[in-house]
Formats: structure tokens, C-alpha cells, sequence
């Protein structure tokens, strides 16, 4: 017990709700009933100035978020299949893929809003 090392592992499939927050979270911005407001959303000076790039923005972003949460959770899903007797290529593989599409959905809402 002592002088061991052991690494603790993230199961795979935990990732898989990380994924379905962002999910849940993407919602009501696709829809569009999160009005401005200063706690969430797209928040940057072009979007709290216009109520309609608001709306716009905070689509595109729920829909980016959607993606991002639906390739993070297929990937839980098929990284604990795959790599069941070793977690710590799994978990590589799907801390890569969480912070890829985090960022790709980033880079994209922001391109999508200097388009706006």
C-alpha cells in the first residue's frame, strides 16, 4: 500500500456525460429563449450590443456546443469499448477529443459572429 503509485482513471464512459452536459446546456441557446443577460451565453461587446447578433450568436454557439457534446460523447462511448483493459489510452484520446471540439466550436462561433 505504501510507496505504491497507483494513477487514478477516469472511465471512459464518465466523458460520455461530460458530453451530455454540453448537450442539455446547447438547448435553450438553439432555441433561443436565453435572452442577454450577464451570467450566460456569448458574451462579447458585438453581441450585448445588438439583441438581434445576441440571438444570432448564442444560436450558432448552441449549435457548435451540440456537435462538440455529441463527438465527446460518442467518443466516451467507443473509447470504453475499445480500451476496456487500458484506461489511460482512453482517457488520452478523449481528453484530446474534449479539448479539439471545445476549441474548434470556439474558433467557430467566433468566425460565425465577425460574419454576423
Amino acid at each position: 500500500m505504501f510507496g505504491i503509485n497507483r494513477k487514478k482513471h477516469t472511465h471512459p464512459l464518465l466523458w460520455s456525460i461530460k458530453g451530455i452536459i454540453f448537450v442539455v446546456i446547447s438547448i435553450p441557446f438553439i432555441l433561443g429563449i436565453v435572452p442577454p443577460n450577464s451570467l450566460s451565453g456569448f458574451r462579447v461587446a458585438k453581441t450585448i450590443s445588438d439583441e438581434m447578433i445576441w440571438y444570432a450568436a448564442n444560436r450558432i454557439m448552441g449549435y457548435d456546443l451540440l456537435v462538440a457534446g455529441v463527438i465527446i460523447i460518442v467518443t466516451g462511448i467507443v473509447t470504453s469499448k475499445i480500451y476496456r483493459g487500458d484506461p489511460t489510452k482512453g482517457n488520452r484520446i478523449n481528453r484530446l477529443v474534449f479539448i479539439a471540439s471545445l476549441l474548434i466550436a470556439l474558433a467557430h462561433s467566433f468566425w460565425a459572429l465577425d460574419r454576423l
